[in-house]
């Protein structure tokens, strides 16, 4: 404490009052330019959802310019669109497009520069198109562009300064926040990107499996939809909704090591053939067992034959010792496979397979996902008879 009371009062003694204050309000500035820094890398290492992202980032663009409101504009479509925002209109604003070349937002993104108008009234480039929409009453702002490398995406706004007049700090810091709203957007898209990939991967591998059969065919993508179905009705977590997606599509990848003789044979198959079918699930999760990205569905994959009364395969086990997931499984592949033709035999009526699976809860299947299939089944997913 010694030491910056020696500094305090050298300063004191060397500047004036006005210097002195003005100093610290620079050193305030920083400081608070820095905290918001710090808040935006925080922000955009916690989340993948950049609109949510974006709203964070809104609310603290606020703060440290002291404004009333402010606002993110994105380039969507061929127009400037309002997807994040904060203030007291922060939703009506939301509903607010622009053409691409309208108002300030339209400006900056023509001219890539940073714009700042201590009052609008007096400025034709501002529009009061987003004032009529949402309620709002604009009087001066500050616009910066938002950019990924050199392609402008959009434009970061801070609207009506509470104390004094924007100035070049603000422009400053707004474009401090814009970088960080740009490195949100740019991960959340190459995420996208690589997921879309991998998905497209995944369905490949699908339709190479239902290729080895005919009657197969689109069965992976009914599994999904059933799965989802029972796992939205159970009020699963995103994540764990992701996980079902993908054991759904990928559940039956062990066949790829089964015969297709014995895959197509239409006749009963023989107790070596049916042994031979029986490894797929095992066969499925060693063929994944490789993949990183997939080690949280191999759970599911092997063990969607079990049944929850312990009389299923691979390992016989019983009620919740097998995976939720495999349990959602389950009751979905049972579904499809005797709502759709087989090679062996005809499909059954949907109201025969739910009886079925009525039947068959508590034995073969979970109850509780039996329940949430029937609670929220769609006709329109099946895929034999309606009726």
């Amino acid at each position: 404490m010694r030491g910056y009371a020696v500094i305090i009062f050298n300063m004191s003694e060397n500047k004036s009052e006005t210097g002195l204050s003005e100093e610290l309000a620079a050193c305030r500035r920083e400081a608070r330019e820095l905290s918001g820094l710090f808040q935006a890398l925080e922000l955009i290492n916690s989340t993948l959802d950049y609109h949510k992202v974006l709203d964070c980032l809104m609310e603290l663009a606020t703060e440290v310019t002291g404004s009333e409101a402010a606002s993110a504009i994105l380039i969507e479509n061929g127009q400037l669109s309002f997807v994040a925002a904060s203030g007291t209109k922060s939703i009506e604003i939301k509903r607010v497009h622009l053409g691409r070349k309208e108002g300030v937002a339209g400006w900056v993104v023509e001219n890539k520069s940073p714009l700042l108008i201590p009052d609008v009234s007096k400025d034709l480039r501002f529009t009061k198109k987003a004032d009529s929409t949402s309620g709002f009453n604009t009087r001066s702002l500050v616009a910066v562009p938002l950019k990924i490398e050199e392609e402008i995406i959009g434009v970061l706004e801070a609207v009506n300064k509470k104390s004094g007049v924007f100035s070049e700090s603000d422009i400053k810091v707004l474009s401090i926040l814009a970088n960080s709203a740009a490195v949100a957007i740019h991960k959340a898209r190459l995420y996208a990107d690589l997921n879309e990939l991998f998905l497209s991967t995944v369905k490949s591998i699908a339709n190479a499996i239902e290729a080895k059969d005919s009657y197969l065919h689109g069965h992976s993508e009914r599994i999904r939809d059933f799965a989802m179905m029972i796992a939205r009705g159970l009020g699963l977590s995103k994540e764990e909704e992701k996980n079902v997606e993908l054991t759904a599509i990928f559940h039956d990848v062990g066949k790829i090591g089964v015969d297709d003789k014995i895959l197509r044979k239409k006749e009963k198959l023989s107790d070596s053939e049916f042994q031979e079918i029986r490894k797929h699930p095992a066969k499925g999760a060693e063929i994944l067992s490789s993949i990183k990205q997939l080690k949280n569905i191999i759970p599911g994959i092997l063990y969607h034959q079990e049944h929850f009364d312990g009389r299923g395969y691979p390992e016989g086990i019983s009620g919740k010792s097998i995976p939720l997931t495999a349990r959602i499984i389950a009751v979905a592949d049972a579904f499809d496979a005797m709502t759709s033709d087989r090679s062996y035999r005809t499909a059954i009526s949907v109201k025969d397979a739910i009886k079925e699976l009525e039947k068959c809860s508590g034995t073969q299947f979970d109850p509780v996902c039996v329940k949430a299939f029937i609670d929220n089944f769609e006709p329109r997913n099946a895929g034999g008879d309606k009726k």
